[in-house]
């Protein structure tokens, strides 16, 4: 009697396993967060959009170190390749894009916020530096989701203060923090 309801016990658990949706067997989504920084910003492609006063970034790539659940303790470097339109004046604007960090891929959506006054790296006044040499701060945050290499969402946020060139384009960077955080699974 003790056989047969073993056997009749791991027929039906074969049973059930097998019309069992697949995704209830898998395991959940747990907290996702890498941080880093940024080490570069592209000049990328830029041009005019017409006579607006905005202008639209074709193609731009920061450079970030990811540490955490993506890249470790050793870090990887990682690329977001983004599109955007910004207003000249403030650079602030929407953009779209990648990341690309070893075999993850994440589309990435979010906003620019308008560049803003940092410091002085050196104060109006220096000497051989009568104007000085002024920090902007550009900071964007937006959503990402994996595409490739695991499955997730969240959302991301990063700084970077500057120095810029005479046209206003990135020359040195002084200071960054890059961050990613939200729920995923890996394969």
């Amino acid at each position: 009697m003790r056989k047969r309801i073993l056997f009749v016990a791991l027929v039906l658990a074969l049973v059930l396993t097998s019309v069992m949706p697949m995704t209830a067997l898998a395991a959940k989504p747990v907290p996702f967060e890498a941080i880093g920084g940024i080490t570069s910003i592209s000049k990328g492609e830029v041009m005019p959009a017409g006579q607006s006063g905005r202008w639209r970034v074709i193609e731009r790539e920061l450079t970030v170190n990811l540490f955490g659940d993506i890249g470790g303790v050793e870090g990887i470097e990682s690329t977001m390749t983004y599109k955007a339109n910004v207003e000249l004046s403030t650079q602030a604007g929407n953009l779209h894009g990648t990341l690309e960090a070893g075999s993850y891929v994440a589309k990435v959506n979010g906003k620019i916020e308008p560049i803003e006054f940092a410091d002085w790296y050196l104060p109006p006044g220096t000497p051989g530096y009568p104007d000085g040499i002024p920090l902007y701060k550009l900071t964007i945050g937006g959503h990402w989701a994996f595409t490739d290499g695991a499955k997730g969402q969240g959302d991301f946020e990063g700084w970077v203060v500057f120095i810029p060139t005479p046209q206003g384009h990135v020359s040195v960077i002084t200071g960054s923090a890059f961050t990613m955080t939200g729920k995923w699974q890996q394969p």
